[in-house]
């Protein structure tokens, strides 16, 4: 755009110096003037001497032809610059109308339509201005709001994520410090029935006991930092497997239409696998409260080698839940993985299924 006025505005000097005008190069100065300042200076004062430049041409007996075409443009520029258009429109529109019939002497429309076209070409070029300075505004609004609902669902899955780590810990906890204490009390019972002189092996249990109290004494400590004041699930015990009947059996209670087919669940698992067997089941069966449609097919399958899980209901038309785009899905994958297994997530017009795999490890599982 600065361009095209520089040009028109050195072709315009050109002119007035082959003519040898002082008038046409005080117009033309004007207009290269009003670009210069409305663009690097003050858009006002560069509309105000975009307004006055034909009629500087008018009043100097130079055809304000050039002025207004040039006015067009620079318009157009100050009105992308962020210029009210409907005000540049009609400040320099109504002056090249002026100027236009000041010129001829007229501004009868049969006499001299130049008039008319001058003002309806400075007021369009204004209302184009403006109209992509609207699209472009809207367009980097739109993106604004892009990023920031990207950042604001990373947030809330950064959190999610943080929650289910917590409850993964803690869980993990309450399994470990059991067995710490089991422990202990069996090196207690084993330095109780040592043999007379074998004060050695006594001392070594001791020390073992002293050791193991020790670590009970922190893991109760990381304990008491990872629950929350308030969170009543965090004094709860730690869930298991075998609790996935009552499960079924509460989720139905709230409405919920499960076809649930749980096989093996009699079987020990050891307390990781057997919470996040729980806790995908517990987490998939809301999700599917939440956001799905009819019936639940619910699988749990628990054998001496994996516990496998299957969770499909119909899809609401309206669900925001995508294919592991969930909070609850991220807390999942999560759960899944501090056991050693996987989940995924399957989605089609219809349907969404969750699978989960876990790997049966240590005594209690076999």
């Amino acid at each position: 755009m600065l361009v095209v006025i520089g040009l028109a505005t050195a072709v315009e000097l050109a002119n007035a110096i082959v003519e040898q005008s002082p008038g046409g190069l005080l117009a033309a100065a004007v207009i290269a003037a009003a670009v210069v300042v409305g663009y690097r200076i003050q858009p006002y004062l560069g509309l105000a001497l975009v307004a006055a430049s034909p009629l500087v041409a008018a009043a100097v007996g130079w055809p304000p032809i050039h002025n207004w075409s040039m006015a067009c443009f620079a318009v157009l520029l100050l009105t992308l610059r962020g210029l009210p258009g409907l005000v540049s429109g009609l400040l320099a529109g109504l002056a090249s109308l002026l100027a236009v019939g000041w010129y001829a002497g007229t501004l009868s429309v049969n006499d001299n339509p130049q008039a008319s076209i001058a003002a309806a070409a400075v007021l369009a070029c204004a209302a184009t201005g403006s109209a992509i300075r609207g699209q472009r505004q809207y367009l980097a609004e739109l993106e604004q709001r892009t990023h920031d609902a990207i950042a604001a669902r990373q947030v809330a899955v950064d959190r999610s994520v943080a929650e289910e780590r917590v409850r993964i810990a803690r869980d993990l906890h309450d399994s470990v410090g059991h067995k710490i204490a089991v422990l202990s009390m069996h090196l207690g019972s084993a330095e109780v029935h040592l043999p007379p002189g074998a004060e050695a092996a006594a001392a070594d249990l001791a020390a073992a006991r002293v050791a193991v109290q020790s670590v009970l004494r922190e893991t109760q400590e990381i304990l008491r930092v990872l629950r929350v004041a308030g969170d009543s699930a965090s004094v709860a015990p730690t869930p298991d497997h075998s609790q996935i009947p009552d499960l079924v059996n509460s989720v139905e209670a709230a409405g919920l239409d499960v076809d649930a087919r749980l096989t093996g669940l009699q079987r020990p698992l050891v307390p990781t696998v057997s919470a996040a067997a729980y806790r995908i089941t517990q987490e998939s069966l809301t999700n599917a409260h939440k956001h799905g449609a009819g019936p639940v097919s619910l699988r749990v399958d628990v054998t001496d080698e994996q516990v496998s899980i299957e969770v499909a209901n119909l899809r609401r038309a309206d669900a925001l839940e995508t294919a592991g785009g969930g909070h609850g899905v991220v807390g999942m994958q999560e759960r899944a993985a501090s056991a050693g297994g996987w989940l995924e997530v399957r989605v089609d017009e219809t349907v969404y299924t969750v699978l989960a795999w876990l790997p049966v490890v240590g005594e209690g599982g076999r």
